[in-house]
This record gives structure tokens, sequence and C-alpha cells, in this order.
């Protein structure tokens, strides 16, 4: 007997995503007024910069960047730290090109030595293991006694780079695999919070009917028309977001930025 649910999408299916976010790579002054912008209308992105420019700046040593993509962050980074950026072989379809200091690699052992990283940078790239704690064991591998490690995770995010994205973890969850690679002093910030997240979904419908899929032509163009009536409103929710996003939180967050060290 058939169901509602027999008439909805088998998601377990889906081989691509609707829509893709623009790629950061660092660039000259034009690039940078660019990706101040897309900072502005991509809260994921732009949350994500506004704290790791209060920590990256200050970091010495050996850094690691693991699922580095086109190294977005890398700019944050002191000219004087030794960088080495680490990402999946497959990554380099993705981006189109491969990025300046960087090791592609297959299988879950990093291609580094043990105790040889100072500081390690993961931005949202967990979500994206089907395994976490072998891949936070290796983080704990690589670095240093003493040596620390910033992540960032989303929460409140997209289904995105589909079939690739497995999970979203909580506090309690980041916690846990941290935990119980060893790591110490785990600290889980929430960034945004349900206002943000609210401004977020509802620029999301905007995007959406700008980019319609699966509709006729007239539907299309009816979509798009939709859409373009509501850019003033995203325009507006992107700026009630910006200046609410340091607001602290209680339950819905855009996602979450973690510091963590390793025992000395």
């Amino acid at each position: 007997m058939s169901t509602p649910l027999d008439r909805r999408p088998n998601l377990v299916e889906a081989s691509e995503e609707h829509w893709m976010p623009p790629v950061y790579r660092p660039g000259g002054a034009w690039t940078a007024v660019r990706d101040r912008l897309l900072r502005f209308l991509d809260l994921q992105a732009g949350t994500i910069w506004s704290d790791l420019s209060q920590v990256l700046p200050s970091v010495t040593g050996a850094v690691v960047d693991v699922g580095c993509g086109a190294q977005p962050y890398r700019p944050l980074f002191a000219p004087s730290v030794k960088y080495v950026g680490l990402d999946y072989a497959t990554t380099r379809e993705t981006f189109r090109d491969q990025a300046p200091d960087t090791l592609y690699y297959t299988g879950d052992r990093w291609p580094l030595e043990s105790e040889t990283a100072d500081f390690v940078l993961c931005t949202e790239t967990l979500e994206h293991v089907a395994a976490p704690d072998g891949f936070v064991a290796e983080m704990f591998r690589c670095l240093k006694p003493g040596g620390r490690a910033v992540l960032t995770v989303p929460f409140a995010a997209r289904w995105h780079f589909i079939p690739h994205d497995y999970w979203r973890p909580t506090p309690s969850g980041l916690d846990r695999v941290l935990r119980g690679a060893g790591f110490t002093n785990v600290r889980v910030c929430g960034r945004g919070n349900t206002l943000t997240v609210a401004c977020y979904k509802g620029m999301a419908v905007v995007y959406a009917l700008l980019t319609p899929r699966q509709l006729g032509p007239v539907a299309a163009w009816l979509s798009r028309l939709l859409g373009l009536v509501g850019v003033p409103v995203m325009l507006a929710l992107a700026t009630v977001a910006n200046l609410a996003k340091d607001r602290p939180g209680s339950v819905d967050f855009l996602g979450f930025t973690v510091t963590v060290e390793k025992p000395a």
C-alpha cells in the first residue's frame, strides 16, 4: 500500500546539491572586497572568519591546516608561520585546482610525522568525516605536546557536498570525541544565536527562489521574479544577523568554534 512517505524522494539516492557557495580564495585588494561582501551574506563563513581572526594572527611555529580546500583562512596567519595544508585527493576536483603548500592524501593516516605541528586548524571538515574518532586521533598524533588546535563545525547548516556530509556534532558529542582522543581544555563556543539562525533560514528561502530546480520554464521564471522581490528582504536579514551574531545563544546556533590542547 502506498503512503505519503512513498511519494517523497529518498534522499539517500541524492548525489549532488542544489546550490554551492562561492569558493573563497586568497587574492588581491579586489578579492578582499569581494570576500568581505560574500562573508556579509554567507553567515557561516562570516562568523567563522570573525572567530578565527581573534586566534590565528598570534599563532607561531608549524601550522597544519587540515581540510584546507582553497585555504581561505591562511591570510589570517602571520607570514612567519611554517604552513602546510592537508586535504583529501578528491578535493582537487571540487576546487578545480591544486592549492599551494598542500599535501593531498588518501586513506585515514595523515602524511605527517608524529608530534611535528605546533597548531592544527580544521574548519568545516569534521562533518565530512564518516569516522571522526580516527580523524581526531590523527590530529592528536601530529601535534607536539602542548600544541593547540582550533576546529569549526556547522550546526544549523544546509546539507552540502552531497553525499559526503555525514553528521552535525553537538557540544556534548565534540567533547566526547576530543577528550576520547586525549585532548584537554576542550572549549566549545556557539557561533550566532536563535536570531541569526532565523535570519539564515529566511535568506535560504530567497536563495532557493533565485535558483529554482525541477520546475517548468514558466514556474522557474516566476520563482526567480519572487526571488528578486525578496532580495531587499535578504539584505535586511543579513544586516540584522550580522548585528546580532555576537550575542550569546542558548540552544540554537549556526555552528561551533572549538579550541583544544594536547597535554604538555
